[in-house]
């Protein structure tokens, strides 16, 4: 037979109700160990709370049989029944026989039987902006600093999201949805890293709603995440240094500007060499970002992957002695914005190419470890500047991962800095770092 949802017996043979209130659980006594009573109050209870039926049997004491409970239909009519006087009747014996049970235990009579109040309805939520308004007002914002590949992923999640839950106000957002839409993912087959970008997409969204009045209850998606072996993998499987003997045998190799036929193939790594840069800022480049500021070259980075990353890069020595200055002048003359106008931009920005291109030229050069690739740039440049002894916020600063306008070089930390000025400063620590190799297409 079906049970009605929730009706429990305890280890006394006693039915109950456990519900749920504000998250904890409330267990409601029926008083009673004969089912037949117990389903009839429960049913009264359910009924009077609106609270979701599965399908069920109910025989009535005047023996008539309502069977396969689903539809609304079938709950107005349990309704009707239940103010029946012969339902009615049935429920006082029930009560009366409870009380003599109680009086026969020697248990002092409750008033749980009594008839349950309809839990109070809840407010409606206030209203404000539906879901892809906020999208569009908080991309606008993200465009500010946020690259063109981030917004696009960005915006294919928000758009995943809301063919799922409909573009309904925000606020009729919930915990249940945010929930719902992680274990969708987890049954499509998404890997962990995957599943955790989109949630923390879709968590930096709440969190701007909240802060600016288009959602007024807690984040949905704080705390969602997905756990696995995920981090002791890139642990251990994190991008490697390149070594000196690999960078003479990507640099030195006389077959480098061969096969690195494009100006964006021949130039990229080589700044990422000495800049410590991502591939994608510097595939991206505009020839005005290339710059001299109180007589230093540097590249102007004025939109990167965060507010962090915003910052100046001054050229290091060797790179002013490539000939890399001679090709922005060329690229210049030309008129382009771009620094490197043959690339046509891709859903993944500008470089995309250079990317599979170094990495076809590494396994050329017999350098084929899986864990050394472009970014194995950024990591040997960072690793090699610690190693000069430059002070850890000027590193930071240069790198982009702490916001280089925030560096008070008047502060007693760089009292050997303070008669320079901060682009002096900048390119001073540049020029510690030194590779033992030759730029072969120099």
């Amino acid at each position: 037979m079906n049970r009605l949802p929730n009706v429990l017996k305890s280890r006394h043979g006693v039915y109950y109700l456990r519900t749920y209130r504000n998250g904890s659980e409330v267990r409601t006594s029926l008083r009673t160990k004969d089912w037949a009573t117990a389903k009839l109050l429960a049913l009264n209870f359910h009924l009077g709370r609106a609270m979701p039926l599965r399908k069920l049997d109910v025989e009535f004491p005047s023996g008539f049989k309502i069977t396969n409970v689903h539809t609304a239909d079938d709950f107005e009519r349990l309704k009707e029944l239940l103010e029946r006087g012969d339902v009615q009747q049935f429920l006082k014996e029930s009560t009366a026989r409870i009380a003599d049970a109680q009086a026969h235990l020697g248990i002092a009579p409750t008033e749980a039987a009594a008839p349950v109040p309809p839990a109070p309805v809840a407010p409606a939520k206030a209203r404000t902006k539906i879901f892809s308004e906020v999208v569009g007002l908080y991309l606008a914002e993200k465009k500010l600093d946020n690259t063109r590949k981030t917004i696009e992923e960005k915006q294919s999640t928000y758009n995943e999201y809301a063919r799922l839950f409909t573009d309904a106000d925000m606020n009729s957002m919930s915990d249940e949805q945010a929930t719902s839409f992680k274990n969708r993912m987890i049954s499509d087959g998404a890997k962990p890293p995957s599943i955790n970008k989109k949630l923390s997409y879709m968590k930096d969204l709440f969190s701007y709603a909240i802060r600016n009045k288009l959602y007024f209850s807690a984040n949905p998606f704080d705390k969602l995440g997905v756990s696995s072996k995920a981090k002791i993998q890139a642990a251990t499987q994190s991008y490697r240094e390149f070594t000196d003997s690999d960078l003479r045998l990507i640099f030195e190799n006389p077959g480098y500007a061969e096969y690195m036929n494009e100006p964006d193939y021949l130039w990229v790594p080589f700044l990422g060499l000495y800049t410590g840069a991502r591939i994608e800022t510097l595939a991206n480049l505009k020839v005005s970002q290339i710059q001299n500021e109180d007589g230093v070259w540097l590249l102007d980075i004025d939109k990167d992957k965060n507010l962090n990353s915003i910052r100046k890069i001054p050229l290091h020595e060797r790179v002013l002695e490539s000939g890399f200055l001679k090709y922005v002048e060329t690229v210049k003359a030309a008129g382009h914005v771009q620094l490197f106008p043959h690339i046509n931009p891709g859903k993944n920005g500008y470089s995309r190419n250079c990317s599979r291109r170094f990495g076809q030229y590494l396994d050329l050069v017999g350098i084929k470890e899986s864990r050394k690739v472009f970014h194995s740039f950024r990591v040997t440049f960072i690793n090699r500047m610690t190693n000069t002894g430059v002070h850890a916020a000027i590193l930071m600063g240069i790198v982009g991962h702490y916001e280089q306008k925030r560096i008070d070089f008047s502060s007693p930390h760089f009292a050997n800095y303070q008669k320079k000025k901060p682009m002096e400063i900048l390119k001073e620590a540049i020029d510690k770092l030194e590779y033992d190799i030759k730029f072969a297409a120099h």
